[in-house]
């Protein structure tokens, strides 16, 4: 006989986990945007690619970079091209861009300059995981380095991690941990943390899994005759009887 351990679908994203309207929303409260006065697309094209910048199609938008660190996309909202930033984005670095693109121009382009003393360095938020086991859940982020473990309530778990501090909160046992981050770091720095966390979760899981089923077959005194790790993750045990 052979028993399969699939990959448990743990790394759904934060889309899947919040729902489309609360993610779209959680989107919106962090999205700066600035309109312009671009005629068409062809004037935006025309003017970013002659300032040396790229503008990369994607969909029914545009994706350019400042620098490798900082990019933004353009798009079409209401009849005007408008950028789109991250509220935690660099604004020195976005005031000289729109200023060397405007000098290159020969023009206004924005309607309003943005004004860095609106914008709050500290990002701050919630949201929903997907982390159940807290043993897992500990080795993961210590695993990737996190820091200043402490728990409150044999439920919570706080630690620091690249330059954020996260606190994760579960209600009751089985249930799904909540996180809550505050830092001073691109908001795009906590996606990138939690996909590395989730990656790291799922091969913990699967690897508790895998040792927990051959611990059961040895203790039925059954034999392996081969494993296969599948293209999708999963592995095939196949089991003398």
């Amino acid at each position: 006989m052979s028993i399969c351990l699939l990959v448990i679908p743990i790394a759904l994203g934060m889309r899947a986990v919040m729902g489309e309207k609360k993610f779209n929303e959680w989107v919106e409260s962090n999205t700066m945007r600035m309109a312009t006065n671009f005629k068409d697309e062809q004037d935006l094209l025309q003017t970013v690619k002659g300032a040396g910048h790229d503008a990369e199609p994607w969909g029914e938008m545009y994706k350019t970079h400042i620098d490798k660190e900082l990019w933004f996309f353009w798009e079409k909202h209401e009849g005007k091209w408008q950028a789109n930033f991250s509220k935690s984005d660099d604004m020195n670095k976005i005031k000289t861009f729109f200023r060397d693109l405007q000098r290159s121009a020969n023009r206004q382009i924005l309607y309003v300059e943005p004004q860095a003393t609106k914008i709050e360095p500290k990002i701050e938020g919630t949201l929903p995981t997907i982390y159940t086991d807290k043993e897992l859940l500990e080795e993961t982020l210590l695993k990737y380095g996190a820091q200043k473990k402490l728990y409150r309530k044999n439920r919570t778990l706080i630690c620091e991690l690249e330059g954020f501090t996260l606190e994760f909160r579960q209600k009751e046992p089985g249930v799904p941990y909540e996180l809550s981050f505050t830092g001073y770091k691109d908001t795009r720095a906590v996606y990138d943390a939690m996909r590395q966390l989730d990656e790291g979760y799922r091969s913990a899981v699967q690897e508790h899994t895998y040792m927990n089923v051959k611990k059961k077959l040895e203790e039925k005194k059954l034999t392996v005759e081969n494993e296969e790790i599948m293209e999708d993750n999963s592995i095939v045990l196949t089991v003398a009887i």
